[in-house]
């Protein structure tokens, strides 16, 4: 058996949090978060922010209680029942998948400013995500290193619109701060609650962290701490540069609003970090999606095939399914509702480990441990999170949530006429002992080339 070593520091863990917040979403989601808050949209992200809060507090709280990797999918398993981690952890790889079509939308965009092309953006997008699948395929792995060096570019760029975008900052179209009134800003917060979702990024590699209890926490905190100062400098300096309205439409948002100080090379300076962002996103996306797919069917909580790896130690199977539900996604539904799906499949997914949380917190405290957060008083805490979780759906009530909630029903009955079929003997049962691991992170040369990077 292959055993992880515990490698990740708090500064990589924090890395690899912004990685996974610090991109995609504030190239991309932010002008339709705008298009609903208006000049607000500062508020809209800072009460996204105290939601992603809530929530990554009580993904710490579970990591202090089971140190497996996995995140979702094995924290609700663990902590709460097998029911609740197969249901987060189909939400999960869905909100994932729709995220995916999302940015791959916005990377051509994004491509198309950055070249000066007209190149078709869903026949972009669709080549890009078949290429990322085909590099995940023939086994290029990211790093912590690597996630080190896009987070800085990605900072680099976004501090550059900052720097330059204030000096032709316009206060007058800050007149009307509420456009939309207090609804549209909370509209604005469950959209913008896309870029904040990669918190939990890093629970999802818990057994190669350095001591978990506490790294784990103060990296989720941190993470959402940095990202909330960024997102709301570029959501003031944005608004500043043009009016909400100009970015309401737009899947290249930053680069509509930066276009008006007629700098080229900023412009695509603006371009390539959504470039850089969107692909990282996409192919990170692509490469978590699919393990997590392997994960299940390994468990057999998904069909078998899922589990299968191949000779260069790759779910190839998962991958090929992760990429043509994305395109499905990406083809039949419209920019705006993948955004809203995507939240709301994912907002679903953190309410099940909100509970899972709860569960843990009603339990007897351990023997002499006065600490709050292991104290059943914590128990407030995943209370507000699911409070917080369920105003955000309650403005996500459109198409998007839909889509999110028929997803959520045919997770229910896929797991019903499983249990029918193991009940009667026709499949074998899914594993019901929670794994020490997620060993999809330990197989055979995968093991051995992450070994050389992290």
């Amino acid at each position: 058996m292959y055993e992880l070593k515990r490698t990740i520091t708090l500064f990589d863990a924090v890395m690899i949090n912004l990685g996974a917040i610090i991109g995609a979403g504030i190239f991309v989601i932010i002008g339709i978060a705008i298009g609903h808050s208006g000049p607000s949209i500062f508020i809209s992200i800072l009460i996204s922010a105290i939601v992603a809060t809530l929530t990554g507090i009580c993904f710490s709280r579970i990591a202090m209680s089971v140190a497996k990797e996995g995140g979702t999918y094995e924290y609700a398993k663990s902590a709460f029942s097998p029911f609740a981690g197969f249901i987060g952890g189909w939400m999960w790889i869905f909100g994932n998948i729709i995220a995916i079509a999302a940015v791959s939308l916005s990377l051509g965009n994004y491509a198309n400013v950055l070249l000066g092309t007209s190149f078709p953006v869903l026949a972009f997008a669709v080549g890009t995500i078949i290429a990322f699948a085909l590099v995940n395929i023939y086994g290029i792995k990211n790093s912590a290193k690597t996630i080190t060096f896009l987070v800085f570019i990605n900072i680099i760029v976004l501090a550059a619109f900052i720097a330059f975008g204030i000096g032709a900052f316009k206060l007058v179209n800050f007149a009307e701060l509420f456009p939309n009134g207090l609804t549209g800003t909370l509209f604005g917060a469950s959209i913008i609650f896309f870029a904040f979702t990669g918190f939990s990024r890093v629970t999802t590699i818990s057994e190669e962290v350095v001591d978990p209890e506490r790294t784990i926490p103060k990296a989720i905190v941190l993470s959402i701490a940095i990202s909330t100062i960024f997102y709301m400098a570029i959501g003031l300096v944005a608004v500043g540069l043009v009016p909400y309205s100009t970015l309401a439409h737009s899947s290249a948002p930053l680069s509509v609003a930066i276009a008006v100080l007629h700098n080229n090379l900023l412009g695509s300076l603006i371009a390539l970090g959504g470039v850089t962002a969107t692909a990282g996103v996409a192919f990170t996306g692509i490469l978590g999606v699919s393990r997590v797919f392997f994960a299940m069917g390994r468990d057999r909580e998904l069909p078998g095939f899922l589990g299968s790896i191949d000779k260069f130690s790759t779910p190839i199977n998962a991958i090929f399914v992760t990429l043509a539900l994305s395109i499905v996604f990406m083809v039949l539904v419209s920019f705006g509702t993948i955004v809203e799906a995507s939240n709301s499949a994912i907002l679903i997914a953190y309410g099940i480990v909100d509970i899972a949380a709860l569960n843990i917190a009603l339990k007897k405290a351990p023997a002499g441990s006065r600490s709050f957060i292991y104290s059943r008083r914590f128990a407030i805490v995943p209370v507000l999170a699911l409070g917080s979780i369920g105003v955000m759906l309650a403005y996500l009530f459109g198409e998007g949530f839909s889509i999110a909630l028929a997803l959520a029903v045919i997770a229910m009955l896929f797991y019903a006429f499983r249990k029918i079929l193991e009940s009667n003997k026709i499949i074998k049962p899914a594993t019901t002992a929670v794994p020490k691991r997620s060993e999809v992170r330990a197989f055979g040369e995968l093991k051995k080339a992450l070994g050389r990077f992290i």
